[in-house]
C-alpha cells in the first residue's frame, strides 16, 4: 500500500510538472504577450536553475504596467489556461493579475500571479533570456531570486519552509544579492536583512522545519533536511553574511 501511495505521489508530481511545463511554453510562444511577463520565483529557479525541491505555482512580473497591460494579460492569460482545467479563481486587484487553475478534481491546484508592483528602478534588467526544453523564456536573474526570496522570508505572517530551502540553497551556491531589490521590498541593506533571517531561522522551533516543504523532496532530501535544513542554512546565511562583509 505504501508503494502505491508513493507512486501516485509521483505521477501527481510529473502531472503537476508536465502541466505548468505546458504553460510556461504557451505564454513565451505567444508573441503578443512573451516580451510582458518575467518569470520568478521557486518554479522559476526549478525549471531554469536547477533548484533540488519541487515548486507548485507559476510567479511572472508584468515587465511594462500600465491598465491596459492588465486586461490584456488578464484575458490572455485565462485563455491558456482553459486549455488544461477549469479556473477556480480569477481577478485583478492592486499589484496583483491572479488566477487559480485546477486541471483534475484530486490533483493540487496551480496558482499563477503576475506581479504588477514596482521592484526595481528598470525591472527589465533584472530578467534575461534563457531555455529550457526548447523554450526560450525571460528569466529572474539568480541576484533577483535570492533578493526575493530573502525579503519573502521575513515578510510572510507565518516563515516558509521552502523560502529557508531556497536561501539556503542560493547561499550555498554563491548567488548574488542584488540590494536593490532587497531595499525596496523590505528596506534594509543585504547584511541587515541577512541578520535578519538568520534570526527568524535560529528562533524556529525544530519541528515545523518540514512545514509545507516536506511534499515538496523526495524522502531522501526531506530526511536530509529534517535534520540538517535549519544548521545549513543558518551557516550559509552566516558564510554568506560574512564573506560580503566590507
Amino acid at each position: 500500500m505504501n508503494g502505491l501511495k508513493n507512486i501516485k505521489k509521483m505521477l501527481n508530481i510529473a502531472k503537476h510538472r508536465l502541466v505548468m511545463g505546458s504553460i510556461i511554453r504557451d505564454i513565451y510562444n505567444d508573441v503578443s504577450i512573451s516580451s510582458l511577463l518575467g518569470f520568478k520565483g521557486g518554479t522559476c529557479a526549478y525549471f531554469f536553475y536547477g533548484l533540488p525541491r519541487f515548486s507548485v505555482d507559476l510567479d511572472f512580473d508584468l515587465l511594462i504596467k500600465d491598465k491596459e497591460n492588465e486586461v490584456f494579460i488578464f484575458e490572455k492569460i485565462k485563455n491558456i489556461l482553459k486549455k488544461y482545467g477549469d479556473i477556480k479563481d480569477s481577478f485583478i486587484k492592486s499589484n496583483t493579475i491572479f488566477n487559480v487553475l485546477s486541471y483534475g478534481p484530486s490533483d493540487h491546484n496551480i496558482k499563477i500571479e503576475i506581479s504588477t508592483r514596482e521592484t526595481a528602478t528598470n525591472i527589465k534588467d533584472l530578467y534575461e533570456l534563457k531555455e529550457h526544453i526548447g523554450v526560450f523564456a525571460l528569466v529572474a536573474k539568480q541576484d533577483y531570486l535570492f533578493a526575493s526570496k530573502l525579503a519573502a522570508l521575513t515578510s510572510r505572517p507565518n516563515i516558509a519552509s521552502r523560502d529557508i530551502y531556497d536561501v539556503w540553497h542560493f547561499a550555498k551556491n554563491g548567488w548574488g544579492i542584488n540590494d536593490e531589490v532587497v531595499k525596496k521590498m523590505v528596506n534594509k541593506t543585504v547584511e541587515e536583512q541577512l541578520s535578519k533571517s538568520i534570526l527568524l531561522i535560529e528562533n524556529l522551533p525544530n519541528e515545523q522545519i518540514l512545514a509545507g516543504l516536506g511534499e515538496l523532496l523526495n524522502q531522501k532530501e526531506k530526511n536530509w533536511a529534517k535534520n540538517n535544513l535549519k544548521t545549513e542554512a543558518i551557516f550559509a546565511l552566516k558564510n554568506y553574511a560574512f564573506a560580503i562583509k566590507k
